[in-house]
């Protein structure tokens, strides 16, 4: 059987959509589409590929497609696979992104989130996905949904619900759960998106701080676009002791992990998500985390975490907060349930899903 992962959409940076193909694909066979060096697409046997993002590529044109995730559009691939005798008899995108000229071939993408039609960054990311995203799904023969939510979310948007399949995340556990809190300091890790709720998450913050005024601790939080925010700025300013708060551009793999090691719990105040790996990842390391009630939240860490209101999150932070300052019990339980669920949740059972999806459609 010969499959095509297409990886055209793939890109440098830190995102949840690159880590999905450098934890996923390895393990997927098939040849790689993608971006070589020159921006130009290229084949890449299994045996040769490696996980390491496409460079941008030089020329202006293919940068804004490159941008705007419509590669593609800016190729020539019938004659690449035909210059490479290679006739695909499926193809696979881990992104929201099925090839638009082979329609006759059975084709499986990926779908993470709908969270631009609800809180977009953009009116543009709202206009492409409300009228580009739609002639994806009518190409796919079936699209893998990360979660259920994702998958109603789907299905509510006009997708039949049998061409629709739920294979969760999952994530490789590689060193042992942290024993003990290390401070009371929190950790949120996330971009200053709409759906990330950080203005939210800071004024829960500030009620926090009045009501627990022996927590000495300190929010960090970490993220593309948070440090340059005059808003987020302006918010830590008027916070009652604004050294308790900490926003950072960004942090090496080794000096992020360190922090989440050394943190009391992580936070996610997000007011949507499609799975949200950073609450998985620190599960796997043996943090406690406080969620946001929001569907995906509850779909998966509902018993392995605590929860606050996403809308109105002041109080019932404070109190999820009291409860893991004052019961080490509770750490406890959370840190072990929370372990347990990323065990459960591994890459090698999501990549087995995705082969046996990849094989019905073959």
């Amino acid at each position: 059987m010969t499959q095509l992962i297409n990886l055209l959409s793939w890109q440098t940076g830190p995102s949840g959509f690159s880590t999905y193909v450098q934890r996923v694909i390895p393990g997927i066979p098939g040849l790689r589409l993608q971006l070589d060096i020159h921006g130009k697409a290229c084949l890449i046997p299994f045996d040769q590929w490696t996980p390491n993002a496409p460079p941008v590529a030089p020329g202006r044109f293919m940068r804004l497609l490159q941008r705007n995730a419509m590669v593609q559009h800016g190729q020539r691939l019938e004659p690449l696979l035909h210059s490479a005798n290679v006739r695909p008899e499926v193809i696979y995108s881990p992104f929201f992104d099925a090839l638009l000229g082979f329609s006759r071939i059975p084709q499986l993408i990926t779908c993470h989130d709908l969270t631009p039609l609800s809180h977009p960054n953009s009116r543009k990311a709202w206009l492409k996905y409300r009228l580009w995203q739609p002639r994806h799904l009518a190409c796919a023969t079936r699209v893998v949904a990360i979660s259920r939510h994702v998958a109603d979310q789907l299905i509510s948007f006009g997708m039949a619900a049998d061409r629709v399949v739920v294979v969760p995340n999952g994530i490789e556990v590689v060193r042992p759960p942290v024993p003990a809190p290390a401070t009371e300091d929190l950790l949120v890790i996330a971009r200053h998106d709409a759906n990330k709720n950080l203005r939210g998450l800071l004024k829960a913050l500030a009620i926090a701080q009045q009501q627990l005024p022996n927590w000495r601790g300190v929010l960090r939080i970490v993220g593309r676009g948070v440090v340059a925010s005059m808003e987020l700025q302006r918010l830590r300013s008027a916070l009652p002791r604004p050294a308790g708060l900490e926003l950072i551009q960004e942090l090496n793999p080794a000096q992020l992990l360190a922090t989440l090691r050394s943190s009391l719990a992580l936070v996610s105040a997000s007011l949507e998500e499609g799975f949200d790996y950073p609450v998985l990842e620190a599960k796997a390391e043996g943090i406690p985390t406080m969620l946001s009630q929001i569907p995906v939240h509850t779909e998966f860490h509902t018993g392995s975490s605590l929860f606050f209101s996403a809308d109105n999150g002041g109080t019932s932070f404070s109190c999820a907060l009291r409860r893991l300052l004052t019961d080490s019990r509770l750490w406890w339980d959370l840190s072990a349930s929370g372990r347990e669920l990323s065990l459960s949740l591994s890459v090698t059972r999501q990549q087995r899903s995705l082969c046996a999806q990849i094989a019905e459609l073959s």
